[in-house]
C-alpha cells in the first residue's frame, strides 16, 4: 500500500510539473484512463490521495475565486485546479521576475529573461504571464524581443497555452510583421514566428504579407518556409478565392515567378491539409 501512495505521489508530481495548473475533474479523468481496470483508480480513491497530498503540503487545490490571480479563465464556477505547491511559490516568484520585463532597463530584462530559461521545466507561465511577455514585444532591443517572441510561440505551439489578451496579442504580431517586413539576417526566426502566429490566430495580415512579399521580394524562396505551418495552412486555404484571384492578376501582368510563389504556397498549404497529394511532382516545381 506504502509503494503504490509513493508511485500515485510520483506520478501527481510530474503529471502536474508538466501542467503547471489543471482541472481537478480533468486530472481524475486521465488518471482512470491511464489506469484503466486498475485497483486503486476510482474517482473516490483518487480524490482521497489527492487530499492527502494537500494535507501534506505538496499539492494545492485553487477554488474558482483564486483562479483569476494566476491567469486562469474559467467559466463554470464549480471548477476547481490542482497545482503543485511549490509552483503556486515559484509563480509568486516569476511574477516579480516579470515586473522586470517591463523594466525597459535591458539589463533587467535580459535577467529576467534568464530566469525564466532557468525555471522553464519548474514552472508553466500562465495566461496573465503570458500578456506580460507579448506587452513589450514592441521594444526596440530586437535580442529581446526575439527572445519574447519564442517564449510565447513554445507556449502557444508545444505547450498550448495562450497569452490571456487574444486582441492584443494580435494587435502586438501585426505591429512587430509591419515593424521587420522583411526577414532579419540574424533573426530569421523572428518572422517566421510571427506569422505562424497570425495563422493561429486566423488573421487575415498573413494573406496581406503573402501577396506584398509577392509582389516586393527579390529572393521569395527565402520566405516559402514562412507559410509553411499548419496553423497558417487552414488560413491560406480559407482565402482560397481572393489568392486564386491575385494569382490570376499576377499572371495577367506577366509576373510569372511571383505567380508561381503563390500558387506553390497554396498547394503545399492543401498538402498540409491532406487536401492534395501529388506523388510524382513536388508541389514547388509544378508549372503553369
Amino acid at each position: 500500500m506504502y509503494s503504490k501512495t509513493v508511485e500515485f505521489d510520483i506520478e501527481i508530481t510530474k503529471y502536474l510539473a508538466e501542467k503547471g495548473f489543471v482541472r481537478r475533474r480533468e486530472l481524475i479523468a486521465d488518471l482512470i484512463k491511464t489506469h484503466k481496470n486498475e485497483s486503486g483508480y476510482s474517482t473516490k480513491s483518487i480524490n482521497r490521495k489527492l487530499d492527502s497530498m494537500v494535507k501534506q503540503g505538496k499539492i494545492t487545490i485553487l477554488k474558482y475565486e483564486d483562479l483569476k490571480k494566476f491567469g486562469i479563465e474559467e467559466d463554470d464556477k464549480r471548477s476547481s485546479y490542482v497545482t503543485l505547491k511549490k509552483t503556486e511559490k515559484i509563480t509568486e516568484h516569476i511574477d516579480r521576475v516579470l515586473e522586470n520585463i517591463t523594466s525597459k532597463n535591458p539589463v533587467q530584462q535580459k535577467m529576467a529573461l534568464k530566469e525564466l530559461d532557468l525555471y522553464k521545466k519548474q514552472h508553466v507561465l500562465t495566461p496573465n504571464q503570458l500578456d506580460v511577455l507579448v506587452s513589450q514585444l514592441d521594444i526596440e532591443d530586437i535580442a529581446v524581443v526575439d527572445h519574447l517572441l519564442r517564449i510565447v510561440y513554445t507556449y502557444i505551439d508545444t505547450r498550448k497555452i495562450d497569452p490571456f489578451s487574444k486582441h492584443e496579442t494580435i494587435n502586438m504580431l501585426r505591429l512587430l510583421l509591419n515593424k521587420y517586413p522583411e526577414p532579419l539576417k540574424h533573426y530569421k526566426s523572428l518572422r517566421t514566428h510571427v506569422i505562424h502566429l497570425l495563422g493561429y490566430f486566423k488573421d487575415h495580415a498573413v494573406i496581406e504579407r503573402l501577396e506584398q512579399d509577392a509582389e516586393t521580394l527579390d529572393n521569395l524562396s527565402d520566405v516559402i518556409q514562412d507559410y509553411e505551418s499548419y496553423y497558417t495552412a487552414n488560413l491560406i486555404e480559407d482565402h482560397r478565392e481572393e489568392l486564386y484571384l491575385f494569382e490570376e492578376k499576377l499572371r495577367l501582368e506577366g509576373k510569372e515567378g511571383s505567380a508561381q510563389f503563390v500558387s506553390n504556397i497554396r498547394a503545399k498549404a492543401m498538402m498540409h491539409l491532406g487536401m492534395y497529394d501529388n506523388p510524382f511532382e513536388p508541389a514547388d516545381s509544378m508549372e503553369w
